[in-house]
């Protein structure tokens, strides 16, 4: 263990474009190892056939009550999260990483090149930028149980 981490809380997030995201966040706020955890051999699989293969970032609807409401299922429970972050804040993020996005007709918004693999490049350099540890092929156990918050 290196003395840079020792002494460090230790966070593990499972994969995906969430998790990657969530780890990135908590890797920019703390001072705390972030562990990414991917089940699978291939890392934001599901990201990469989001949207017919170009990503679905956000949606380009600000009003956040009629955002929430397009959620049948958990709506008022997203609210929240969208004042925390909403889309206008995830088309900040996107952009200050050089990545443009565009809106289509019905509202959703995709990079501009039309391709996952932009997210995904994002996604991957930002979290080796912020030093998190990125596992694959981890399947559905940990190896480390955490018992002291």
């Amino acid at each position: 263990m290196s003395s840079e981490s020792k002494g460090r809380p230790k966070i593990a997030v499972i994969g995906g474009a969430a998790g990657f995201f969530g780890a990135i966040q908590i890797a920019s706020k703390g001072n705390c190892e972030v562990t990414l955890l991917e089940k699978g051999k291939q890392f934001l699989s599901k990201v990469k056939i989001s949207g017919g293969g170009r990503c679905n970032v956000t949606h380009h609807c600000f009003d956040l009550e009629i955002l929430s409401k397009n959620y049948p299922r958990g709506g008022r429970e997203l609210r929240w999260a969208f004042e925390i972050f909403g889309p206008e804040d995830t088309i900040r993020w996107y952009e200050q990483r050089g990545v443009l996005l565009k809106t289509e007709t019905d509202g959703r918004m995709f990079p501009i090149t039309d391709s996952s693999e932009t997210v995904i490049q994002t996604l991957m350099q930002e979290a080796k930028k912020k030093r998190n540890k990125i596992e694959n092929g981890s399947g559905d156990s940990f190896r480390e149980t955490v018992t002291q918050f």
